[in-house]
């Protein structure tokens, strides 16, 4: 009578051990439309509202956009692959923008980038701003590294953290849509910049270290 029993227990559990591997490989084996989801929400997705906050809490002075009062002032955003572009905008009467500072906020909620821009006069600022290129009509300094500068609508998210001589003077180069063409806009701070770190090269053919210190003085 013993005997049967446990038979009758080992059995019984090695039916529900059945039972449950069954009803594992049967659910892995459905179609992926047909299987169970979970419901749908965005717990874990950063915005573009949960970029403005951050940079609104990191930087006070902006917390008071966008606003309808005078000057007035708005906040322009593009979606990247990894992150967010923002814009604080200030706009005027006599120029559709009087400046802009732009962030690029990835999604791991790291501030990588700030830009300013402030119009030169004979910039066509009439056309769309773009918070990618913190510039009017998608137009930007393309290139992390050297003194020949390249115009156009994809600035670099992140450079790389190699160093080449002249980029001390990369902070200077600017572009900007004149008679409705990308193109480098041409001011003295640059060109100071780049003669000089030119110059240092020049001097210091076989001494790089000292090529890289004396560059590092040009402004």
């Amino acid at each position: 009578m013993k005997n049967k029993l446990f038979v009758l227990i080992v059995f019984f559990i090695v039916g529900i051990i059945f039972g449950v591997l069954g009803t594992m490989i049967f659910l892995s084996n459905k179609p992926v439309d047909q299987q169970i989801e979970p419901p749908a929400n965005n717990v874990g997705v950063f915005t573009k509202d949960d970029a403005i906050k951050l940079l609104q809490t990191q930087n006070p002075e902006f917390k008071d956009y966008p606003s309808d009062n005078l000057p007035p002032r708005s906040i322009k955003t593009e979606e990247a692959k990894n992150g967010w572009y923002i814009a604080f905008v200030q706009e005027g009467s006599g120029r559709p923008i009087i400046s802009a500072t732009c962030f690029f906020v990835d999604n791991q909620k790291n501030i990588m980038s700030q830009r300013i821009y402030n119009p030169t006069i004979e910039e066509d600022s009439m056309a769309e701003f773009s918070p990618r290129t913190c510039s009017p009509g998608a137009c930007s300094v393309e290139n992390c590294h050297g003194l020949d500068i390249k115009c156009g609508p994809n600035p670099p998210e992140m450079c790389t953290a190699m160093y080449a001589l002249g980029d001390n003077c990369l902070q200077y180069a600017k572009c900007g849509v004149l008679n409705g063409q990308c193109r480098q806009i041409e001011n003295p701070q640059f060109a100071q910049c780049k003669t000089c770190a030119q110059n240092c090269e020049k001097e210091n053919t076989n001494n790089p270290m000292k090529a890289f210190e004396c560059e590092s003085k040009c402004a």
